[in-house]
């Protein structure tokens, strides 16, 4: 787990990992894959890109380190996990780590003609778990998972809804 930015970018291979009863569609997804990780505009941002080529499915996006970069969205997460024991929203396991938390931006999702709902879907819950693999918390606003929100919405079992600056945010 790389847990920063910058230790994500000095990591040498990538990629992303069916487990062993897997369904064809996760199998198809981890065949001919690529992923290009770059660092952005300074070793707090990354730009990654994930190919899949035998389903024709392409995801670009863009990572910060929310601790490293002092970013406000981190004081709008922390505001948003209960903390009163009563209160029947409190989760005992949320909590937002010291490092290892991450926006997520920049979303660019190209689907090929032939590729399967089901391939897609298997292809976001790969990466879900290529993320996680990586970071302890991602975020990432509501404006800009528009194109690829009902795919993001299957992460739903995870997702904590706050509000940074008016606008709708998830963290998992």
């Amino acid at each position: 787990m790389a847990t920063r930015v910058y230790l994500f970018l000095e990591e040498k291979a990538f990629q992303l990992k069916a487990w062993e009863d897997a369904g064809e569609e996760f199998k198809r997804c981890v065949d001919n894959q690529r992923i290009t990780v770059r660092q952005g505009r300074n070793a707090n941002h990354a730009n990654i890109e994930v190919q899949c080529g035998d389903v024709g499915l392409t995801l670009k996006l863009s990572l910060s380190d929310l601790k490293r970069e002092n970013s406000p969205m981190l004081t709008s997460m922390e505001q948003s996990v209960v903390e009163d024991i009563e209160d029947h929203h409190f989760d005992y396991w949320d909590q937002i780590p010291p490092v290892g938390v991450v926006e997520i931006y920049d979303f660019e999702f190209e689907r090929g003609e032939l590729a399967t709902d089901a391939e897609v879907k298997a292809f976001f819950t790969l990466i879900f778990h290529f993320l996680l693999k990586h970071f302890l918390l991602f975020a990432f606003r509501e404006s800009e998972i528009r194109s690829i929100r009902s795919y993001m919405m299957d992460w739903n079992c995870n997702l904590k809804t706050f509000y940074h600056h008016g606008e709708t945010c998830y963290r998992i």
